[in-house]
């Protein structure tokens, strides 16, 4: 752990003066090195002052009548000023406590030469001079650090290599993510790349929240598979997760269709009705993958994103809405890393029981529209190959298609934890003969094509 402050003190000016100070210096963020606050039973004096004074941005010094007699306190001041040579730069914070200049000349004519703050002068006078010194203002990295205090975290000193870290991550990852990375549960930062002073600083802590619930996000697989609970609970935990979620509906809305879901939506229904509404349809259409294939080829009654919330699905076609369930991305937002088997598996078994019924067949119906991308998985090459080498008349489910079919169902259940019988999915995919579809999406794709031309 780093701090902001030591104080460098005698124990005989505790009661009157350094213990409201430390006190009144950490009311203030700041991270304070005091033998009070710092100091546990069973540690070593010596070597945790050592390591208070090698570890600090500044030395608070309390230049009394009682620090002129204590060796113990020069030793401490012999540390700073050390310090302060080696590294070239101003530690040493002094105030002047019930002792005027000639005393303080007396003891150190260097410090007599160091402008000081007065004891005199009161408890606030002197905390607002040391932290307009310790704190500059439009510091990004101590804006940010307040500002996730100001969230329930308890981040480390700004000096700390872990500010480096997460400046880094905020260049590459989050604000220009790369789908690659796998990085899902980002939002876009509030302000733009370049900004300075404040701007800069609530990036830099937006960018440690984002980190924190997308590492989270991922190691539990919150996605669009996930019970709504559970996604709520997510959103509740994570300091700053729900608050980022409404001002990005539309990003909510992509990583967790389910909530659009009305009786899903809890504290979520006003934002996305205003998505929903013709004046903001183009939001709700922003992250759109590809062109909307509607029933009749009418418009769409809404956005994509918005599909599960219409009554009608938005005038979607089945093929249209299982295919975005399954890989609606941006380039820059992605759902999840899940394969589209994957997810007809999950359709199929009985975790997917909390979808609606009329959603959830809608979904297992478009999954036998669209096959081609599903089913072009090079996990599912034995299928494949029947498919593509074969007419519909001559494809049977021969006993390495059958095989195949169910290990692909084991380890679709195992990867997703999912406790049912992958007999009982390889059978349900056979007797709804989704492999069928295949054929039909082909012929309508040649179809389209000769009307075309």
């Amino acid at each position: 752990m780093l701090h902001d402050v030591f104080i460098c003190h005698a124990s005989e000016d505790k009661n009157d003066f350094v213990r409201p100070l430390a006190e009144s210096l950490r009311s203030r963020h700041i991270a304070v090195w005091y033998d009070e606050f710092s100091l546990d039973i069973g540690d070593s004096l010596r070597e945790a002052i050592d390591k208070g004074l090698a570890s600090t941005r500044f030395g608070i010094v309390v230049l009394s009548p009682n620090f002129f007699k204590k060796n113990w306190a020069k030793r401490e001041l012999n540390g700073l000023v050390s310090r302060e040579m080696s590294e070239d730069k101003k530690l040493v914070l002094p105030i002047w406590h019930n002792v005027g200049p000639n005393e303080v000349l007396h003891f150190s004519p260097p410090l007599a030469d160091i402008v000081a703050a007065s004891s005199a002068s009161g408890i606030g006078a002197v905390v607002e001079d040391l932290v307009k010194k310790i704190r500059p203002e439009e510091s990004p990295l101590i804006i940010a650090r307040d500002f996730l205090i100001e969230k329930g975290l308890s981040p480390p000193v700004v000096t700390d290599e872990w500010w480096l870290d997460i400046v880094e991550q905020k260049q590459s990852e989050l604000h220009y993510p790369d789908m690659n990375h796998d990085w899902r549960w980002i939002f876009p930062l509030p302000f733009e790349p370049g900004c300075t002073g404040s701007e800069r600083g609530l990036n830099i802590a937006w960018t440690a929240l984002q980190l924190d619930w997308a590492r989270d996000g991922m190691e539990k697989n919150i996605c669009q598979l996930t019970h709504p609970e559970k996604v709520h609970d997510f959103l509740a935990k994570w300091p700053g997760l729900l608050e980022c979620s409404k001002e990005n509906p539309a990003i909510l809305a992509l990583y967790a269709p389910q909530l659009t879901i009305p009786g899903y939506d809890q504290g979520l229904a006003s934002i996305f009705d205003q998505l929903m509404t013709p004046s903001n349809r183009r939001s709700s259409e922003v992250f759109r993958y590809g062109n909307a294939h509607t029933v009749e080829g009418n418009e769409p009654l809404c956005g994509d994103l918005m599909a599960w919330r219409h009554p009608s699905f938005g005038n979607h076609t089945p093929g249209s809405l299982s295919y975005q369930f399954a890989t609606a991305h941006t380039g820059m937002y992605f759902r999840s890393i899940l394969t589209g088997f994957e997810r007809l598996v999950w359709l199929l078994s009985t975790s997917s029981s909390w979808l609606p019924t009329d959603l959830r067949n809608i979904l297992r119906k478009g999954f036998k529209e669209r096959v081609h991308w599903w089913v072009s998985d090079l996990q599912l090459f034995e299928i494949f190959t029947s498919l593509t080498e074969k007419p519909r008349s001559r494809f049977s489910y021969t006993k390495a298609i059958v095989e195949e079919l169910h290990n692909l169902c084991s380890d679709a259940l195992f990867k997703l934890s999912i406790d049912d019988s992958p007999d009982r999915i390889k059978s349900l995919l056979i007797e709804l003969d989704y492999l069928d579809g295949y054929y039909e999406e082909s012929a309508n794709r040649k179809e389209r094509r000769k009307k075309l031309s």
